[in-house]
């Protein structure tokens, strides 16, 4: 098992003091960083669906809009599934905006849409189209046409117990449109 997991699951207070030391004041701001400049034109942001984990978005409506930009801007998109309870989830959001490398990575090469998955809302329907998982963040990366890919947890991206920009770069090349 990988240390990671053995972590999460030997030790869930902990995991809770770390997310709420650490990731709560990002998370009261609102958003995760990403680079300005991930589009072109008039809208220089990413979208509301790439920022953060929101359990009253529509994330059918969310996927033809990020069908629609990746189809627009030559790119996959990369549906995370997580929601604001997920250490895991925090901890990406974290590196992200402490790398920018990795920031540019992920958002560059991909069009995130962050569907949320909770006790509050698991989006059923939605996820219903996608193949099952259990470990959380996770991703699918999903062809313009909506075709699904590829299904991955996470565990792709860490080493050491933690995001690995490398790794990020490496996923990111595997999946990339050429």
């Amino acid at each position: 098992m990988p240390p990671w997991r053995v972590f999460l699951w030997s030790f869930p207070v902990l995991a809770l003091l770390l997310m709420l030391a650490q990731a709560l004041p990002s998370h009261a701001q609102g958003t995760a960083a990403a680079p300005s400049a991930t589009r072109t034109g008039a809208d220089q942001g990413p979208a509301d669906y790439s920022l953060r984990f929101d359990a009253a978005r529509d994330p059918a409506g969310d996927l033809r809009r990020a069908l629609a930009a990746a189809a627009a801007s030559d790119k996959r998109v990369l549906v995370m599934v997580g929601g604001d309870w997920c250490v895991w989830c925090f901890l990406l959001d974290r590196h992200l905006r402490s790398d920018a490398e990795a920031a540019r990575t992920l958002y560059g090469e991909f069009e995130l849409l962050r569907v949320y998955y909770g006790d509050d809302n698991t989006n059923e329907a939605f996820l219903a189209a996608f193949p099952e998982f259990e470990l959380f963040p996770h991703f699918f990366v999903v062809e313009t046409d909506g075709h699904v890919l590829a299904s991955v947890d996470a565990d792709v991206l860490i080493a050491d117990a933690k995001y690995d920009t490398g790794l990020i770069r490496k996923f990111a090349a595997a999946w990339h449109r050429h």
